[in-house]
């Protein structure tokens, strides 16, 4: 369904007037409020005790280089607070992705595809902390993991004047998570590595430079 609609989208630009400010004014810069919904995460921060995706929100900005009408470079960061925009998830967390975009547009809306290859960053596992004894009792650290991602989904610009944009991302963020062995030697938990597929949607404001 999302494919054959962002197809009519398509087909609905490129049957209007092209918009010229991307000639003229080829660097783009903007904000904006995400959320990701990281599949089965919850077994990941307490392995053996929960289970369930888990929902988190943020902000972030984003740089946006238009090679001519139809191709761009685009790159953006992100970053989810733990304590706000009611994300209940212990630990930060953050994004970067750098990669193509590639579609049509006109004067008022353009439709493209995206494929951006970047890393999440996982902050305060504490489930996989070390521990020491001290005089005061246990001292227990947290981990913090960093894992390859790509951003593949497509991208609804609206142009409500000349230079600025509205933009709307949806898409499927996946995740290569590593191999995690867990637990003790007699009763070991194995945390499954490899691709995890999530949803991640994006709106956010640029300003053509």
């Amino acid at each position: 369904m999302f494919k054959f609609s962002f197809a009519i989208l398509c087909f609905f630009v490129l049957t209007m007037p092209i918009n010229a400010q991307v000639t003229d004014r080829k660097l783009e810069v903007g904000g904006f409020f995400t959320s990701i919904t990281l599949d089965d995460f919850q077994e990941r921060v307490l392995p053996g005790f929960a289970s369930g995706d888990s929902t988190v929100n943020g902000i972030g900005g984003r740089v946006t280089y238009n090679l001519n009408e139809n191709f761009a470079i685009d790159g953006e960061g992100s970053f989810f607070p733990s304590a706000h925009f009611s994300n209940e998830e212990s630990g930060q967390k953050m994004q970067g992705f750098v990669g193509v975009r590639a579609g049509v547009r006109n004067k008022w809306v353009g439709a493209f595809a995206k494929a951006r290859p970047g890393v999440m960053w996982f902050g305060e596992f504490s489930s996989r902390g070390s521990c020491r004894s001290t005089s005061f009792g246990s001292i227990c650290g947290v981990s913090h993991e960093k894992d390859f991602a790509m951003d593949l989904g497509g991208v609804v610009e609206f142009y409500p004047a000349e230079r600025a944009i509205v933009r709307v991302d949806v898409g499927n963020t996946l995740i290569r998570y590593p191999e995690r062995n867990l637990g003790t030697s007699i009763t070991p938990i194995i945390l499954d590595g490899g691709f995890k597929s999530n949803f991640q949607v994006s709106l956010g404001f640029a300003w053509r430079f």
